[in-house]
């Protein structure tokens, strides 16, 4: 079997911002062009006599716009096929004294189309070495930083897409394992009912295959309306009231004001089941379940509370709440998010999530 090529990534390069290039060096040439009239001036010189006519310099200027392109892409090339060492720093001196030769060559081409006096070869070949020098290695410098920095943005792009992908893969891993384990339970409901109460069997499995198809049919959606979370729940309370007749009451309270609040999907039903199996089933007196959504400023407060006695907080929790826990430490970071606590005549277990609101997300 053949496998594809390994492809390497591209070295990262900032974006040239060629107007800018082209503006610095036509700024830099007026700029010089206006010292050099005014320091003829000043030493008393006549117009005529004045050393670089502004024509010069502009040229010279234009030579350098196109020359940091080059050394751009001189730095570059260096980078990306000589490792770094002694042989990376010899080449950028060649190309250096290469660029070097290139523009004095050029500037007395154009002294001599300007008819202006030229100065012998190997003084303006000193004189303009350190103009030159501070040039290339500025536009060296700043390649290098813009690059680095260019680098720097795309690995923690990547980074933080890998760990996004990573999450959400966990994330769907954990809700994997819950639906099953709902599944299980609900089966189980209706064969403890199929002898004893046919009637009741029928309408919970009616009720159970609307509550299936609405898990399939959000099953792709990592975070669910909490209007619909609520319809999610309650359709599995039903089942459970169906289940246990009188023994079980059920109390819902939540704000109108936060229904088109985000939530995770399948947040609610493994609380509320925890809230039936610990604190109605185990006993022969009726018992209830209380679901309390409220907001407290910036986070979402979700409260579910029983009258059973719960079971020891310091123990690892089962399969449903374990991976609620795991999928909020996924989606919201480490921070706890579901506690559980003892309260007065039950149990509580107590998320709380970020506010965050369907228009904002679609917006």
């Amino acid at each position: 079997m053949t496998h594809p090529p390994n492809k390497t990534a591209a070295p990262a390069r900032a974006k040239l911002p060629l107007p800018a290039i082209l503006a610095i060096w036509t700024l830099w040439g007026v700029w010089s062009s206006q010292q050099g009239s005014l320091a003829a001036m000043l030493s008393g010189q006549s117009p005529p006599a004045r050393a670089i006519p502004w024509q010069l310099t502009m040229f010279s200027a234009g030579f350098w716009a196109f020359g940091t392109l080059a050394v751009i892409w001189i730095a570059r090339l260096i980078r990306d096929r000589i490792a770094p060492g002694y042989t990376r720093v010899l080449a950028h001196l060649g190309a250096f004294a290469l660029l070097h030769v290139m523009d004095v060559a050029a500037y007395r081409f154009a002294a001599d189309l300007l008819a202006t006096s030229e100065r012998p070869l190997l003084t303006q070949l000193f004189g303009m070495v350190t103009f030159n020098a501070l040039a290339y290695t500025s536009v060296v410098f700043i390649v290098t930083s813009l690059d680095s920095a260019q680098a720097l943005r795309a690995r923690a792009i990547r980074e933080s897409q890998l760990e996004t992908q990573l999450a959400l893969a966990q994330f769907h891993s954990l809700r994997s394992r819950l639906h099953p384990h709902f599944l299980f339970n609900a089966l189980n409901s209706i064969t403890e009912l199929i002898h004893s109460d046919p009637v009741r069997a029928e309408h919970m499995l009616v009720r159970i295959s609307e509550l299936l198809r609405a898990a399939v049919d959000a099953a792709v959606t990592p975070e669910v309306a909490l209007r619909d979370e609520l319809e999610f729940a309650v359709r599995y309370l039903d089942i459970e009231r169906m289940r246990y007749g009188q023994r079980l009451t059920v109390h819902i309270d939540v704000a109108d004001d936060i229904l088109d609040a985000l939530v995770p999907n399948m947040l609610l039903q493994p609380l509320v089941e925890n809230a039936v199996r610990h604190g109605v089933a185990p006993h022969a007196h009726p018992g209830s379940v209380e679901l309390r959504v409220g907001r407290r400023g910036a986070e979402l407060d979700i409260v579910v509370r029983d009258t059973g006695a719960g079971f020891d907080p310091d123990v690892a929790p089962g399969l449903g709440l374990g991976a609620t826990r795991e999928r909020l430490e996924k989606l919201f970071g480490v921070e706890e998010r579901l506690t559980f606590a003892y309260v007065a005549d039950g149990f509580e277990a107590r998320v709380r999530l970020p506010l965050k609101r369907c228009s904002q997300v679609a917006a």
